[in-house]
């Protein structure tokens, strides 16, 4: 690609073409002194910059963009991964551009710096605060996704987002997730137990596996091997419309198809589970519903296609058995953090949450202690064996 500069006003001008568009460009390099090649070098750059790259979005809008993406990925993507991204685009980042009318080719580092501290300020829906650090940092991930498509098909040939700044959340960095100790769990337990709770089961598999809540929903009979006590994971349901949720998809990463050890407690309740399903089918008749095969169920034998109903009567179960809150995902915490305290190798753990990395496990799912145990202090004592008496 060439070029050649052009005198406009008291500056020099490139113009050069890409793909056959004609392009006339401002160097900011003054005519006036011996500038010539300095504005001979602004110009090279300016084409470099121009080299190669598909112009077509060029004068696009940015929330365009968005939309285009969208569909462009979608024939790629989980459906509820998709979901998600179109949730975040139309929720929190097209009502902040939108009024901007920002085009594509316009975007630069700070503008989403901007963005980034409104979130953080007041990116709220109801104008009340700011959003929490995970949040602002899984859209920023979003719209880092959208440039990298970008970058792929020739549109941009970096990423802003990447350049951008995130603001300071020293106030909520981090958040622990609630989680139960043993003898909550067991309390948990005894009680969805004895008050013959229907999600009984969805608890003691949830706290004996530590399985995510679309791993859980998405359990069939089938998945059970009584024989060999094991529990096959291969499949996942998640999402919040009804029409992505009715999906059964691969489950999150590839070491999360896996085999799960039942203990004969799990083994005898899974059994008692399918004949109270098996009794209820026969009281209710044509009021049970008999199309689907999954473990988890509501009263009347459906699956549950609103994920977010069984953590109102999960909820409702904690308030009653006077524990306090703690959500599904905070039941899988508790899980890692009990086998944890208990010596259990983290490989293990790893293995058994479905991590691709033993480095997840550690960092999200077992607690960093602030207070060292004292038979660490012990077990140096030992080793340096110093008495000063």
């Amino acid at each position: 690609m060439v070029g050649c500069l052009v005198i406009k006003g008291n500056y020099y001008y490139a113009k050069f073409r890409v793909n056959g568009k004609q392009k006339m460009l401002a160097t900011k390099v003054s005519v006036k002194g011996n500038n010539k090649r300095k504005a001979e070098k602004a110009m090279k750059d300016l084409i470099a910059k121009y080299e190669g790259l598909n112009l077509e979005n060029e004068n696009v809008l940015f929330t365009a963009f968005l939309d285009k993406w969208l569909q462009k990925i979608k024939p790629i993507l989980k459906p509820s991964t998709w979901e998600s991204y179109d949730k975040t685009v139309s929720g929190k980042i097209k009502p902040y551009f939108e009024p901007k009318n920002l085009r594509f080719r316009e975007m630069k580092p700070e503008i989403f710096t901007e963005y980034f501290v409104y979130l953080a300020t007041e990116g709220k829906s109801n104008g009340k605060g700011g959003l929490s650090y995970k949040t602002v940092k899984n859209i920023r991930g979003v719209l880092s996704s959208v440039y990298e498509y970008a970058i792929e098909n020739n549109y941009v040939k970096d990423n802003p987002v990447q350049k951008s700044r995130m603001p300071s959340f020293a106030h909520n960095l981090k958040t622990d997730v609630p989680e139960y100790n043993a003898e909550q769990v067991r309390k948990l337990l005894l009680y969805a137990k004895e008050n013959d709770s229907h999600i009984y089961i969805f608890l003691l598999l949830a706290l004996y596996t530590g399985l995510r809540k679309g791993e859980l929903l998405a359990l069939t009979w089938d998945d059970v091997d009584y024989d060999k006590k094991m529990l096959r994971v291969n499949k996942s349901r998640t999402g919040s419309r009804k029409a992505i949720t009715t999906q059964i998809t691969t489950p999150k990463t590839e070491s999360s198809n896996r085999k799960i050890p039942l203990n004969d407690t799990v083994i005898e309740a899974l059994k008692a589970e399918k004949k109270r399903q098996a009794e209820y089918a026969e009281m209710l008749g044509n009021g049970y519903d008999r199309n689907s095969n999954f473990i988890i169920r509501t009263v009347l034998g459906k699956p549950y296609v609103n994920l977010s109903a069984i953590n109102r009567v999960v909820n409702r179960l904690t308030k009653k058995a006077e524990l306090p809150h703690c959500t599904i995902h905070g039941f899988r915490h508790s899980v890692a953090s009990i086998l944890d305290d208990n010596g259990v190798p983290i490989q293990d753990i790893s293995v058994l949450l479905g991590h691709e990395s033993v480095k997840t496990t550690e960092s999200i799912y077992v607690k960093r202690r602030k207070t060292a145990k004292a038979e660490t202090i012990d077990t140096l004592d030992s080793a340096i064996n110093f008495n000063i008496a």
